[in-house]
Parts: C-alpha cells; structure tokens; sequence
C-alpha cells in the first residue's frame, strides 16, 4: 500500500477493528482494551499512518494551544547598568514552545503592559476560543489571573505558586515552581564548606512581616538563606542574621549600593548568596571596586554567572516546561484536560529543585 495514501479506514482494515475503535485507539486510548490498542498501533506503524490533527480538532472544537505571556526586553537599570534581566522567562517560553512542537501543539503568545489590564485579555482569548488552555508566569500574592481562570473552568497551570493563598485553594489548581529557598540554602552551604563563616546576602525588597511563611520569590530566597546560616551558625533566631543582608530592585546599581552597605556593616563578611545573577554582578563589581576579594553567587545560571565566572542555581527550566505540559496533556496527549473533577487537581503541585553550578 501507499505508506502516503494512508488513512483511518486503511488502518481499521489492517487492524481488522472498526473506525471506532481506531478512534478511541488515538483519542481516548484508555477506553480500548491492551492487546486490541496494540494491534491498532502496530497498523498505524505499519502504514506510517499520521492522524490529522487539525480536523480531529476541527471535530471537537477544540483549538489545541496553549497561551502563554511574553514580556517586554526591556533591560534593568539605566545607561551601563542596563542588564537584561528576563533570561528565565525567555527560556521558559522556548523550552515550552519546543516541547509543545513534539506534540503538535501551538503556542500562542500574548502581551501585557503594566499598565494593562491582563484578567481582560485572558478573557478576550477565552472568548475568542483561539486557545483552550493558559500558562501562567510570574505568579503574586492574591493573583487575579488564578481566580478569574477557575471562575470561567479554563484549563491552566502556573509557573510560580499561589503565594500566600489558602492550602484549599492552593489545591485547586495545578502548579509548578522552583524552591527558591532550596537554592539559596545550597548556596550558603556550599560557601560554608568552602571555610567562609560571615555569609551575607543581597536580595529584593519585602513588605511581609512573616518572614517565616514566604509571599513571594524574594521572600522564598531570603528564607533559604536566613534558615542555613542560622542553622549553620547555632543562631537561636533567624532575626540575628537578618543585619548580614540587605533588600533592593532587580538591577546591578541597586547591588552595588547593596554591597556597599553591606561591607561598610560588616566588614568581616567573606562570601555573599545573592537572589538573582543580575544582583551577584552588581556584588562582583562593587567588590572589585573596593579591592576585596570576595566571592559571591547568584540565582538562575544565565549566561551572565558564566560570563563573570560566578557559581549560580540552575532553575531546570527544560524540566518544568516538560513536567507542565505532562500535568496539562497526560503523559503523551495532544490536548488539554478539564479540571478533573472541577476545582480540584489531581496530582499534586510540584515544587522542584535548582541544581547549583559551582565555579
């Protein structure tokens, strides 16, 4: 037969089933028994049979793509302290668009300015019925976007947790995110064997008065190393090490002032856990400003950490853009599953963690 030729009928008549049930085989293989799903897949082979997609789409009204939000490249701080700081996100969006291609999903990208109401363009989307599920990035305390999503029943998954919420409704949803607190916890330890005893550390700014239960990434990160460094030290409470750090934005001007504060403090201090690559080169540079001779790290492993030779976390973004699509799609599906059953997840969320990359 012409393998080019092959159709669903072809395989029904090889595989000596109905229409059916080559149907079922492909879109609902759970329904067929093993050995006929065996006999149906090994005609598909066979004829190199390729399902259309398009129509099977077609036919259940269903668009098979996932959206997902790109943002702006615009960098970080000013003049030379401009520094792209979005490497995560944009490797996030390529890992996912790369593994969405081996299943023959589309990816459709949107924009949202941060003067724009983006729960309005969720809905613009869901109503134009161009996707029929979403992944979230960049999750915040009381996010609009996770509530709205649930009310309207659209199939989601953030990358991010839903910082601050309720154990029930952190158990609506599926979610995946890095452990922030693991990596930098790994960090303070890795400088801690290396002989270094007065570890400071550089994050981002906080309005939580609980450090102890994170509502954000910059809490999850400074947790990670207030934790070992107590623990290390035999510090009874975490509030002693908290005068060995210092909070401020995502930019190198930013770290260096940081630093300057820092050492200025505590001159003593001999190795610094940052919470972003961004703010461990501002560290690096106000350091040999300064003629110290002090290592730092950061967080995210972006081709900045290599460049300056600084040890960084690695966030496993190629495995969290695989382990959404396996949450949202079944292990090898094409395409999205309700809520089942609604509001209530059915395999727990996932918090994985970096891997350091010492240098």
């Amino acid at each position: 037969m012409d393998k080019s030729r092959a159709s669903i009928v072809s395989v029904a008549k090889a595989a000596g089933v109905s229409l059916q049930t080559v149907s079922n085989v492909l879109n609902f293989p759970e329904r067929v028994r093993p050995e006929t799903r065996d006999k149906v897949m090994q005609a598909i082979e066979k004829l190199d049979y390729t399902p259309n997609l398009s129509a099977r789409r077609l036919r259940s009204n269903r668009s098979s793509s996932i959206a997902v939000r790109v943002d702006s490249n615009a960098p970080m701080g000013k003049g030379s302290d401009a520094l792209y700081s979005g490497y995560i996100q944009d490797e996030f969006v390529y890992e996912l668009v790369r593994a969405c291609e081996i299943r023959s999903i589309k990816v459709f990208t949107y924009t949202c300015e941060p003067d724009e109401n983006e729960v309005e363009k969720l809905s613009k989307l869901i109503d134009s019925r161009d996707v029929d599920g979403f992944l979230l990035t960049s999750t915040v305390e009381a996010d609009p976007r996770l509530k709205y999503l649930l009310s309207r029943n659209v199939p989601f998954l953030s990358f991010g947790r839903p910082w601050g919420s309720t154990p029930e409704f952190a158990n609506s949803y599926p979610w995946i995110d890095v452990d922030g607190a693991s990596g930098t916890r790994d960090a303070t330890k890795m400088f801690w064997k290396l002989g270094h005893r007065t570890i400071g550390f550089l994050g981002w700014k906080t309005t939580n008065s609980n450090p102890a239960k994170p509502k954000s990434v910059a809490d999850d990160r400074l947790l990670g190393w207030s934790h070992a460094y107590a623990e290390l030290t035999g510090l009874k409470s975490k509030k002693s090490s908290r005068d060995l750090c210092e909070l401020g934005d995502e930019s190198i001007a930013s770290a260096r002032v940081s630093t300057a504060k820092l050492l200025a403090r505590h001159p003593e201090i001999d190795a610094i856990v940052c919470a972003s690559d961004t703010l461990a080169l501002g560290a690096q540079m106000e350091i040999s400003r300064l003629k110290k001779s002090i290592p730092v790290s950061g967080f995210d492993n972006s081709p900045t950490s290599k460049a300056f030779n600084f040890s960084s976390l690695d966030q496993n973004i190629s495995e969290v853009a695989s382990l959404a699509l396996k949450v949202l799609m079944g292990e090898e599906g094409h395409s999205i599953k309700k809520l089942n059953p609604p509001n209530q997840v059915s395999e727990p969320n996932l918090i994985i963690p970096p891997r350091l990359i010492i240098r």
